[in-house]
Formats: C-alpha cells, structure tokens, sequence
C-alpha cells in the first residue's frame, strides 16, 4: 500500500473540493499518439505560425482514453524549437467532446530554470491557502510510448475554474500575459490608463471573453484616476494577497517584476474585478528582473528585496496606488507577515518541499530529456545551481527562504493589534440580530466584515468599545457591531489597524472566515411547491456559465421564510434522493426560487441539480426523502414553453408560451377554473362579506390564496369571511381527503 506523506495528505484535506488530477501526492500518466512522425517538426511549425493544434489519434490519462485530441506546444521563454522538452497544451475535447473528471485543457510546463522541478506545485500550494488559485502537480509524459519527460501539470484558467470559484463563467475574463514579452510591450499589462481606445491594450491583454474591453478601460482609468472608487469595482483584499504572496516568495515573472505578467482578470457577477494568479515555476527566486528602481537581483540581494518594492514607481499603477493608502498598505503589511510566519518562519515549506522533491526524484532520475542534470536536481533545495533563466543561477530554495523569512520577520516586526476572544451572541435564529464581539489590543481602529453568502461582496462595518454595541462596559478593550441574520451561513472576519501596521482574524481573512449558522424551520408538506418548469431552453434565460438549460421554480406559500436542507429533488420514485439541497439554501415568503436542472450539481449563484429534464416528458418529485411535498408528471414539451401552476403554488399545471422564471406566473384569464375534485358551489361570488362554500363530498380544508398565489385564509368549515381583505380576484383551492381539490375563482367587492 503506497503511504501518503503526511503534509500532502492534510493539502489535499485543506482543497477537499478539487479534483485528483491535481492531487499533489501522486504523478499523472499522460500518454500522447501521434499517427505523424513528424509530430515535433509540426508542431514547431505551428507554434511559428499560427500556433494551432496538432490533431493526435488518442490522449490517455491515467489510462483513460480520449480520441482526437488537439495537441500543440506553448510558452514563451520555456519553449525553444531546438529544445528536447517543450511546454505541452492538451485540448482533451478538441474535436470530441472529452473531459477528464470535467477538465477538457491539460496544462505542462517542462521545468524550465528550475532544477528542482517543485517550484510550481510547491507554491500554488501555499498560494491556495490565501485566494482562490490553480492547483498543480506532476506528470509523466510519453510520447507513441517513449518516456518524452516529467512535466508540471498545472490547472488551467477556463470556464471551469471561473464558474467553480467565482460563481459565474459569462462575464469579462482577460488574461494578462502578452505572446511576446520585451519589445514594443513597454510597461507590459501593468493596469495603467492608456486612453479609451482598445488598441492601446491589444498587445498587452488578451480578452477571453467575448467582449469587455471597456469594462478594463474602465478598470485602469479608475486605479490611476479615481482611486477613491477602485473599491467599488475591485475586491482590493484579493490584490493585496496577489502583492504579498509574490513579494514573500520572490515571484518576479510576475505583477511584481519587470513585465508585469502572469496574472488573469476576471469581473465577477457583483461588477468586482478579481485577479488569479498563475505560472509559477520561476516562483522563489527563479525569475531574477525585478525591473525599475530594483533592477536585477541575485541570490545574495533576492532575501533583502524590498517588502514594499515599487511603491514610490509609477511603472506599477497597482502597487503604487494600494501601498501609499494608509488603510490598505496595512492590510497588504498584515498579509506579507502572515504569508511569512505560517509556511517560511516556522519552516513548513520544507516540510512540503522535500516531500515533492523525494516523490519525483525516479522519474527525473530517468527522464533523459530533463532540461539540467540529476546532480543539479538534488543540490537544488540547499545549494545555488546553474540556471537557464539568463541569470545563470537558480537560488537553492532552502537558501534564498530561510535568508528571506528573516529579514520580513525583522521588517515587520512593528507590534500589531492583538484580536482574541471572538464572541457571537444572540446567534440562534434566522431573521435575528447578531452581535458579534472582541477583546481587541494596541489598535488605533477596528472593522466587522460578513456576507451571506460566498458569492457576495463583504460588507465592512466599525466595530465600537462603547458600551452600547454588545461590548460590555465602555473602553474595556471590547470592541462590539450588529450583524443582522439573513442567511443559515453568515460568514464574517475582524480587522484592526494600529499607527504601524494591521491585524486579521482569522489571520487568512477575508479567504479564511468564521462563521454563523442560524437555525430556521424547515418547510412542510403544504407550504412549498413546485411552480413551474422548463425542459426545453433554447432561447430563454441563461444560467451562471451563459448557457440555455432546464429549470424548476419552487413557489413559498407562506409568510415564513423556510429551511430546504432535507429536501429533494429527483426524476424517479424509487431513487427520491437523486440530488439535495444545499445545507445554506432556503426560500423567502412568497419567493419564487429558482433551481437549474443543468446536470452541473453547484451551489453557485443559484442551485444547479445534478440530472436534467427530459423533453419527452417524465415525472418530478419534491420530498424529503420519503413524504412527497409536490410533484407533476408532464408530456413532450415544447422548446421554450412551461408547465406552470395557475395560481402560483395552489392550481393545477398548465402548458404555456410565456414562460416566467422567478415570477408570478402568466396565468389565464379569471375565467379559467378547472375542477380535478368534487364539484363545488361558491356563493355568492362575489362578494362583499361572507362567502358559504358547499361540496358534493365533506371536504378537509378551503384556502384562499392572492391571484399571485399569497395564502390569505384557511378553514375547514363552510364559511369565510372576507371583510378584512381588499377588492379584487382570489383563488380558493378546497381540499379533499384522498388528496383531490377543487379550484375556484372568488371575486371580493367592496
């Protein structure tokens, strides 16, 4: 039995929601057949040309077989058309449509200037615990079955990783990371404001979205114009951790370096700009060009680099701009101490490190193509080799880190704010208000951040030490702010900022939070239905990823906001649990909420199921599992109509053209009643006052419902009485013991 090593075990733990393919403690087999011999000389021709994809017969990973797979070489300074091992890209669904436990884009570096081989994985691995990041491995590569050489096998930033992590894939996406780099480039994609004509950005940015220029027109002339709104449309907190993760690890192919690079942006749902950062295999010293003021480092001057490099420069609009703030340049302090103390300080890197290194020592052992030597790959965490990077030197890691870790230590050693004991009261119900306190020390200011969902921006409150906030006696030390309850997970973070510098806590906020869990009643059988659906999207609205898909809307008939948790949503009887709410998801009153049967199987801005609807028609349950709260049968449906209840929650399912997702739906007119129990006779109707109600058979309950579906009253006796309500048309649905009802328009005068 193969043993895990401990620090990659408890990675993989900390990244649970990811997939194996980028488990850091295996080695992915990648096979490559070509039916070509002259594969190389192709795809060195492409890549000088049009740098299209070299069609190849079949791709295995891990064993799994994938036929007509593109193939084609990429990188810049890593690829050489004389070099034995160039940087691969595979397009698994190329030509069919493939994916690898739902990754279609194979990313592999080959290692370039670094010795080690583990600079890439070893650092998204750290950077993963501070934002959202690629995750990166290993793989063995082979070619028609000869070893072709051990590659980095890094996540590529697609759809998928958008749509996973930020919760939309359709919105502006932009990667920052010329073809060429050098010439003509100038500052690189550095953010600056260039003017308002696209073609200034063209060679600097690639859109991968369909459109968005002048939405990161708007981006750059907002940092370098009107940097008092760049809060507005940038989560500010996620670039810093960009600035202090490449700042701690000397990662200078980069934002950080000379050309400005190596960073995607993407402007999520809330109109916030949020930047991933990728390639990282010159990360730790591998890329020396510090650029500006700096100039070029070496492994002597890299530990000393400046902590707060390119502050005073121009050339670097994002760091310029976010250091000389003297509410974020602390921030950006407490990020680079925490980065610093929890992996270099205390020396978990090297932990992590020697456990890569050890895994992949075989098969760079073996891999004739290994663009250094064996020797220089075992020297290369505690000694300075040569390098390929143009610097002529790859830092030892341990060396550069180690030296590294203790000068931030001493450049940061300004005394922080101490936050402690971080209380919630008052934290039981939905719908309540929360304090949330905590004794804070040697702070000159202190801030509450919480949302409610993870797709939501913070919102950032003051917290006071005055006795009337839920902190006790006035300036006690206790600082105290309200937090109203309006999710089952609110999530939320403390900062506090001194003269010197600032503090988190959780220390990696706002990625790391804490949370609360309200308690909220679940829904019973009767108040929740299924109100309408979609099996036919072709024209309609879109889900996050901007595609046409099924959906089901469920209808609140109450005046309660209920919990969904236990609930189920399923095709067949006998599997009734085939996809469950999420543990958060809830329906306000009268909320039509919407859920997309898009085989997707995310909580992301809305519920995605994993089944979709058939267009031949099938069956659809709500239950929890064992009761059926609702459910309808329905035939062939046609693209782009609905099945929909008329009324809202309480009628009978009815076919129609205009579909209403989210609304109320578009029912007929009031003279519509269709009957499915016993006749019934309503009188007088309408009416002013008192409305009698007689049936064929005894019946269990009568309720009166809005004309949009909102319950009004309930009896199970003959008569109402609708003085209190106001004109207008009203709904009353009777219902019988066996489960039949009858549905019968009643009209109220004043």
């Amino acid at each position: 039995m193969k043993c895990i090593p401990t620090l990659l075990l408890l990675l993989n733990a900390f990244f649970a929601g990811a997939q194996s393919l980028y488990d850091l403690d295996q080695i992915v087999e990648i096979r490559i057949y070509f039916s070509q011999s002259d594969w190389d000389y192709q795809m060195d021709t492409a890549k000088a040309g049009s740098d299209s994809y070299l069609l190849a017969d079949s791709v295995r990973v891990n064993g799994e077989v994938f036929e007509k797979c593109g193939v084609q070489y990429k990188g810049n300074s890593s690829y050489d058309a004389g070099r034995a091992k160039n940087p691969l890209h595979i397009k698994l669904d190329y030509d069919k449509n493939n994916d690898y436990q739902g990754f279609t884009d194979l990313k592999l570096g080959n290692g370039w200037s670094d010795n080690s081989m583990i600079r890439e994985p070893l650092c998204f691995a750290i950077l993963g615990q501070y934002m959202d990041a690629p995750r990166g491995n290993f793989a063995r590569v082979y070619i028609n079955d000869a070893y072709y050489g051990l590659m980095n096998n890094a996540e590529s930033i697609e759809n998928k990783f958008i749509l996973e992590h930020f919760y939309s894939s359709k919105n502006v996406f932009v990667k920052c990371n010329p073809v060429s780099i050098g010439a003509g480039l100038g500052n690189g994609p550095n953010l600056a404001y260039l003017g308002n004509d696209p073609v200034s950005y063209a060679n600097k940015y690639e859109l991968k979205s369909d459109t968005g220029w002048s939405s990161l027109i708007q981006l750059c002339d907002t940092l370098n114009n009107h940097f008092g709104s760049f809060e507005q449309i940038a989560d500010v907190d996620r670039f810093l951790w960009m600035l202090a993760f490449n700042n701690v690890l000397v990662n200078l192919d980069s934002y950080t370096g000379t050309f400005r690079q190596n960073y995607y942006l993407y402007r999520d749902h809330n109109r916030q700009w949020l930047p991933i950062i990728w390639d990282l295999n010159m990360c730790l010293g591998g890329f020396s060009v510090a650029g500006g003021n700096a100039g070029a480092l070496t492994p002597t001057t890299m530990p000393t680099m400046s902590h707060t490099l390119h502050k005073s420069e121009a050339g670097w609009p994002l760091i310029q701009k976010l250091l000389n703030d003297p509410f974020y340049s602390k921030m950006y302090l407490a990020h680079l101490r925490t980065i610093n103390a929890e992996n270099f300080v205390n020396g978990q890197y090297k932990i992590l490190a020697n456990e890569l290194h050890d895994l992949v020592d075989q098969a760079v052992q073996t891999d004739t193509n290994y663009l250094s030597t064996y020797d220089n790959f075992q020297a290369s965490l505690s000694t300075h080799t040569p390098g390929s990077n143009g610097a002529g030197v790859s830092p030892g890691i341990f060396l550069l880190m180690d030296a590294r870790a203790a000068y931030l230590q001493n450049v940061l050693s300004a005394a922080a704010p101490v936050i402690s004991n971080v209380t919630v009261a008052n934290a039981g119900q939905f719908g309540e208000t929360a304090t949330i306190s905590a004794s804070v020390t040697n702070a000159t200011g202190v801030y509450l951040s919480f949302r409610y969902k993870k797709s939501d921006r913070f919102l950032r409150v003051p917290m006071f030490d005055d006795g009337a906030h839920g902190d006790g006696a006035a300036n006690d030390g206790v600082f105290g702010a309200e937090c109203p309850l309006l999710s089952l997970e609110v999530q939320y973070f403390i900062y506090s900022e001194n003269l010197q510098t600032g503090a988190f806590s959780p220390e990696r906020a706002a990625y790391v939070y804490y949370k609360i869990e309200p308690a909220l009643a679940a829904a019973a059988p009767g108040e929740l239905s299924i109100n309408e659906l979609t099996a036919s999207n072709a024209t309609g609205i879109e889900n996050e990823a901007g595609k046409n898909q099924d959906w089901i809307e469920l209808y609140n008939q109450t005046d309660q906001t209920l919990g969904l948790a236990h609930l189920f949503l399923a095709t067949n009887p006998a599997n009734l649990e085939k996809w469950q709410f999420p543990a958060t998801a809830f329906i306000a009153p009268h909320e039509h909420l919407l859920v997309w049967a898009d085989n997707l199987n995310l909580d992301l801005l809305e519920q995605h199921t994993n089944f979709a609807l058939s267009k031949s028609g099938e069956s659809l349950f709500l239950s929890d599992g064992t009761t059926i709260y609702d459910e309808i049968t329905f035939g062939v449906q046609a693209t782009d109509h609905s099945m929909s209840r008329c009324p809202d929650g309480v009628g009978s399912f009815v076919p129609t053209s205009s579909p209403s997702p989210r609304a109320t739906n578009l029912c007929l007119s009031a003279a519509y009643s269709p009957a499915t129990g016993p006749e019934i006779q309503v009188m007088p109707n309408p009416t002013t006052r008192l409305l009698t109600i007689k049936s064929q058979e005894p019946f269990s309950q009568a309720i009166l419902y809005t004309s949009d579906g909102r319950l009004c009253q309930i009896t199970d006796q003959g008569q109402m009485d609708l003085s209190s309500l106001q004109a207008g048309l009203y709904w009353l649905k009777v219902r019988f013991p066996d489960g039949r009802f009858a549905l019968q328009r009643v009209g109220k005068l004043d």
